[in-house]
């Protein structure tokens, strides 16, 4: 059972587990936990992919081709971005749960601004324009930086999310125990669900079986959201392997999905985006890639999706190590029995964009947390739990409604209010490379390119694809799992129409 030691002020927080570990095969059979530790593993859910590479980027871990998205994002030239703040928004995003996920015993991304606002210090802005940014150093409307944080009281929050009166954050705490597998498949716990385990595994000698008691703190967290990316047994890994000993699984791209598309939305899709693919007439392979703003936009914001957004994106089949497991357990965990309430469940099996992350023209439907705030009376400000207080027929409401804070967008250089753009600002024209890595189309640089390939000009032949929501999934799925993006997604030679991927 995993009980957290007594904790002073001083001592970092820790969680004991009780591991089973198979001594003849060196692995983790299984771990037994209360509701703490299984939070902390389901918070992964929650995390932005832009945040896991930060994470990922410290050890020199690379993640499919996301990872040069990543690296695009962060070496692009500023005069391409709409505002300053853009890169960070996309380098390191910000938890849509936040607020809850900081009162996880163990928080894997703790966050010294979750659920605050800030203003300029023009007292003109914040107290009679009533100008707030979620975002510190974003460009208030009179062109200084709002970096003056403004507390915000949590009155308003949903309470069945924030552990109050002992509940955890997203579980019931009970007394239930669960047990996790090496692959992180969380169950109740129970003889059945022991029985079925050590039959799979084909564990027989209890002789054999050592038991061991870890503690787990922030460290081993990080460490565990790396390894649950990239191995198959990331307890074995955490538990037992040293840091430096990690086996990336490989997985080949198939252009199959698991995702159920509703083909009256695709069809009703407008934001459908086209490619210049340049390709070798001999090699039969893609060299690189022509696009505009619209297309780069597209695939930077992968960086804002949270974890558990792909995975639903692509219909529980992201292949992404043990992410799928992760997922799956969350779903069928139980709102009558074990999740607090159905709105704890949907931030894990449907998270959301932080606020004025997305943009209006995005071809794949990750919806955008809504966030709305009004004055408590005393100084401060308060987050509305029901946000169609202010829009429904309340008179206190609709009275306060034109004295409420004034959220700006932290990529509208103009300061507008209203979610829409994306994060680039256009006419421009970028380079593709089939491994994802972006960079500015240049003459000089194709010619480089060429030579070290050592492809010829003549040998060269332009081809348009379309892309729909089909090729889009294809697009997020290979970028996790895959370097070699263009060609496995685009590369069919016989024949070579347009995509159209069947599901």
């Amino acid at each position: 059972m995993s009980t957290g030691r007594h904790q002073s002020d001083e001592d970092p927080p820790v969680i004991k587990l009780k591991v089973m570990i198979d001594k003849t095969r060196n692995r983790v059979i299984f771990a037994e936990s209360d509701h703490e530790f299984i939070e902390t593993l389901l918070s992964f859910l929650t995390v932005p992919l832009g945040t896991v590479l930060r994470l990922l980027e410290k050890d020199m871990v690379q993640l499919g081709s996301i990872s040069r998205i990543y690296a695009s994002v962060y070496s692009l030239d500023p005069r391409f971005l709409r505002t300053s703040y853009c890169k960070s928004m996309l380098i390191t995003p910000r938890n849509a749960s936040e607020v809850q996920c900081e009162k996880l015993k163990l928080n894997v991304d703790h966050s010294e601004i979750a659920g605050k606002l800030f203003a300029c210090s023009s007292y003109s802005c914040y107290e009679i324009k009533n100008f707030y940014s979620l975002f510190t150093n974003a460009s208030c409307r009179c062109g200084s930086p709002m970096r003056s944080p403004r507390s915000v009281n949590k009155k308003g929050e949903d309470r069945s999310s924030g552990g109050e009166g002992g509940d955890g954050v997203f579980l019931k705490a009970g007394a239930a125990s669960f047990m996790i597998t090496d692959d992180l498949q969380i169950m109740p716990a129970s003889t059945a669900s022991l029985t079925a385990l050590f039959g799979k595994l084909g564990v027989s000698d209890k002789n054999e079986i050592e038991e061991k008691t870890v503690e787990v703190g922030t460290k081993e967290v990080l460490r565990l959201l790396k390894v649950s990316l990239l191995s198959k047994t990331p307890l074995t890994n955490m538990v037992l392997t040293s840091q430096g000993n990690w086996v990336k699984d490989t997985s080949k791209f198939e252009d199959t999905l698991t995702a159920k598309l509703d083909k009256k939305a695709v069809s009703q899709n407008s934001n459908s985006m086209s490619l210049k693919l340049i390709v070798s007439k001999s090699k039969q392979k893609v060299l690189y890639a022509e696009a505009g703003v619209k297309l780069v936009d597209f695939l930077f914001s992968f960086l804002a999706f949270p974890l558990g957004a792909v995975v639903k994106l692509l219909g529980g089949n992201s292949r992404l190590g043990c992410i799928d497991n992760l997922y799956k357990g969350a779903a069928n965990l139980s709102s009558e029995n074990y999740i607090k309430s159905e709105e704890c469940k949907n931030r894990l099996l449907s998270p959301k964009l932080f606020p004025y992350s997305g943009f209006d023209s995005h071809i794949l439907r990750v919806e955008e947390e809504c966030r709305k705030y009004r004055y408590d009376g005393f100084g401060g400000l308060e987050l509305l739990r029901n946000t169609n207080k202010i829009e429904g027929s309340s008179i206190e409401y609709e009275e306060e409604a034109s004295n409420l804070p004034i959220i700006l967008d932290p990529k509208s250089p103009s300061g507008e209010t209203i979610k829409g753009e994306g994060y680039l600002k256009g006419p421009a024209t970028f380079m593709i490379l089939d491994n994802l890595l972006v960079t500015q189309f240049s003459p000089t640089s194709i010619i480089t390119l060429l030579n070290q390939m050592k492809v010829s000009t003549g040998d060269l032949e332009e081809r348009t694809v379309f892309i729909g929501e089909y090729e889009a999934l294809n697009l997020l799925k290979a970028s996790l799992i895959s370097k070699t993006v263009l060609n496995d997604v685009f590369n069919r030679r016989e024949p070579y129409p347009e995509i159209m991927l069947k599901v």
